[in-house]
Parts: C-alpha cells; sequence; structure tokens
C-alpha cells in the first residue's frame, strides 16, 4: 500500500422519508386506528407509549402510539396522539390530534400520500386532514428521533 494513501470506508445510508398526515378528530386513538386499519387493509397495533414533557410543568404526558411495518412494500405506519388537554408534541400542528407518519427509505418509488389522504379523507369522524406539513428543524428531529 502506498505511504499517502489511507484506508477509506464507504458506507450507504439510505434516504428515509417521512410522509406526514395531520388528523383532527374526535376519535379515541383506538377506534382511529381501527378504522385506518380497515381502509388501508393494514395491521396498525398498540405500542408503548410516547412520553413527553411539558417543560412548563415539568410533568411527562403518554401520547398512545400505533404502529405497523408492511415487509412486502418496506413501510412502516405509525399513528400517534399528537394533541392532549395540556400537552401537545408537535406545536406548529397544536390544533391536530394525531398524526399519521408512514416512513419509507425507497428512493426509487417515491410513496403515494395522495392516495392514503383521500382514503382517510373518507372515516366520518375525522373532520380535518392536513398533508405533508411544514415542520420546524426541531419537529422534524422529533419525528426522525421517534420514528
Amino acid at each position: 500500500m502506498h505511504a499517502g494513501l489511507a484506508k477509506e470506508k464507504i458506507t450507504y445510508q439510505p434516504k428515509v422519508k417521512h410522509y406526514i398526515l395531520a388528523l383532527a378528530s374526535t376519535l379515541k386513538d383506538y377506534r382511529l386506528s381501527y378504522f385506518i386499519n380497515d381502509i388501508l387493509a393494514i395491521e396498525l397495533a398498540k405500542k408503548d407509549d410516547l412520553i413527553y414533557e411539558n417543560k412548563k410543568e415539568s410533568k411527562a404526558k403518554k401520547h398512545s402510539l400505533f404502529s405497523y411495518f408492511d415487509e412486502e412494500n418496506d413501510l412502516q405506519y405509525f399513528l400517534f396522539q399528537n394533541k392532549l388537554p395540556d400537552n401537545v408534541i408537535i406545536k406548529s400542528l397544536k390544533n391536530f390530534d394525531f398524526l399519521f407518519i408512514i416512513k419509507t427509505i425507497d428512493e426509487e418509488n417515491p410513496f403515494d400520500i395522495g392516495e392514503v389522504y383521500n382514503k382517510l379523507n373518507n372515516i366520518d369522524d375525522v373532520q380535518l386532514i392536513f398533508k405533508d406539513p411544514a415542520l420546524k428543524p426541531a419537529e422534524q428531529k422529533i419525528i426522525a428521533k421517534e420514528f
């Protein structure tokens, strides 16, 4: 080996993409996950709650979390409770009760979030859906860290 050449490691880091739908709904978390499962033919299941601390009160709050991994299409689905009466995780979406996140690393075939949006828009007790909201950098870090 030449003295001037150093060994270089080449590592491939696939780009993770998060597709986000913010939902305003009066449904309980388990009912919303049931309807999403039914309409998308997936199997969201309850996971350990996300625990977030409200800095003003310094008291931790539990936000419900559901997830499903679609091995065939290499997609991960997450439904989590964004808003509690006294705590919100993604503050720029404080009027939305839930976030539905679809995570993929398939760079060649982008996911069609519009189709999912249209299907979820048919759930009776979902009042409003916001597709791919612009998040603040700190909020993007929360999504990347948790999902």
